[in-house]
């Protein structure tokens, strides 16, 4: 598997300074996270330097990547480009870094959640919304992630939900199982 220093610098490369301060600001919260449920903070490193790694790709670029990793996008997805991003870059994860299932899951998943999801995964999508370089990131998330992170997902999700609907925006059905999925189990 890669190591952190050149998947790093890696990722430096393709993106912009605020978006690589978001990927650092990210690491650090995952960092946290995965000491409190027992994760391997390596891997933990590795997926959320990564998890970015298509975010600011050209629509040129976009087009060239759902061709040569035959990526069907859903209805939503054609809509929205942000979520084109984590699937993109799981793939890119997959063939150029060796990532496992679980590791490529955590960035394809990133942007919407899912249900039933891996520690590894809950972790990324949670450091992703609650890195401190977010607007938005309020500490009563990161202490109830920090004290229970199912119930964490379900706050976070329901937040998304929220600030989507707030912006008009369309939700992705794995995002709504995603809160319905936690939900149920709090």
């Amino acid at each position: 598997m890669i190591k952190y220093e050149e998947l790093y610098n890696d990722v430096k490369k393709v993106l912009s300074e605020k978006r690589f301060t978001h990927s650092e600001g990210v690491v650090k919260r995952a960092i946290e996270y995965a000491k409190i449920y027992n994760e391997d903070e390596d891997i933990v490193k590795l997926v959320a330097i990564a998890h970015d790694i298509a975010k600011e790709i050209s629509e040129e670029e976009t087009k060239k990547y759902l061709r040569k990793y035959e990526i069907e996008l859903d209805d939503i997805e054609k809509q929205s480009k942000n979520l084109i991003h984590g699937i993109i870059g799981a793939q890119i994860c997959k063939e150029k870094y060796n990532f496992t299932d679980d590791m490529i899951n955590a960035v394809r998943y990133h942007t919407t959640g899912r249900e039933n999801m891996s520690t590894l995964e809950k972790i990324i999508y949670l450091a992703d919304a609650t890195e401190e370089n977010r607007k938005y990131c309020y500490e009563p998330y990161v202490e109830l992630i920090k004290n229970d992170i199912d119930k964490g997902m379900c706050e976070v999700s329901k937040w998304v939900i929220g600030n989507l609907l707030d912006r008009n925006e369309i939700i992705h059905l794995d995002t709504v199982k995603c809160y319905n999925y936690y939900k149920t189990r709090n």
